[in-house]
């Protein structure tokens, strides 16, 4: 008698949190697709770097820091950072390096095989990519992941998957750990639609 009373008093409690819980958050996060605002541009190493109210608020050697703790922070950081390092000239690459990327073996590994290369110039127009925007796949205060987006001379495209983490006050760049098997970078065809665009202006 007991069992037949208290199952449907059970099934209304949970039906009845079931609506609280629904009616009572309308909070759906963060908007991971809200494009940065006081968009402006510019060059470094010959590429178009976008500079907004989100960040970098600080450009110095070479390396930019300050971005917003947000995910349009986050999502600019990302390409900021990945553009800055791959171009970063030989007389600055090691601030770009201490400025913006998260301290640990990856950075370590990464530091040492530069060292064995040399950049005196800007990119030249066949190798600069061009920004067309990123996407982010998953945001977290402490760590997200973003997918950029870039074009080629040859009209070529590529996303490069990225992930940033706040560490001291600033979203850095981590890079991925030398045994990581995932593909960092992959050719596309075409663009998401859901991107957040960031092109300079010709």
């Amino acid at each position: 008698m007991n069992s037949t009373v208290t199952r449907p008093v059970a099934v209304g409690i949970a039906v009845l949190a079931a609506a609280v819980g629904c009616g009572s958050g309308g909070d759906t996060g963060p908007d991971l697709a809200a494009a940065p605002t006081g968009v402006g541009w510019q060059d470094y190493q010959g590429i178009s770097l976008p500079h907004t109210d989100q960040g970098p608020k600080t450009v110095g050697q070479g390396a930019a820091t300050g971005f917003e703790h947000s995910p349009r922070g986050a999502g600019l950081a990302a390409l900021t950072h990945t553009i800055r390092l791959s171009v970063a000239p030989d007389s600055q690459w090691a601030q770009v390096v201490n400025a913006e990327l998260v301290p640990g073996p990856a950075r370590d590994d990464w530091a040492i095989n530069r060292v064995q290369l040399s950049i005196t110039g800007p990119a030249t127009a066949e190798y600069a990519p061009k920004l067309l925007g990123y996407k982010i796949t998953e945001y977290r205060d402490e760590r997200t992941i973003v997918d950029v987006y870039t074009e080629y001379s040859d009209r070529s495209r590529a996303v490069n998957h990225t992930t940033v983490s706040w560490y001291g006050g600033d979203w850095r760049l981590q890079l991925p750990e030398t045994d990581a098997t995932d593909r960092p970078v992959d050719p596309i065809d075409e663009l998401p639609p859901d991107i957040v665009t960031l092109e300079a202006p010709q």
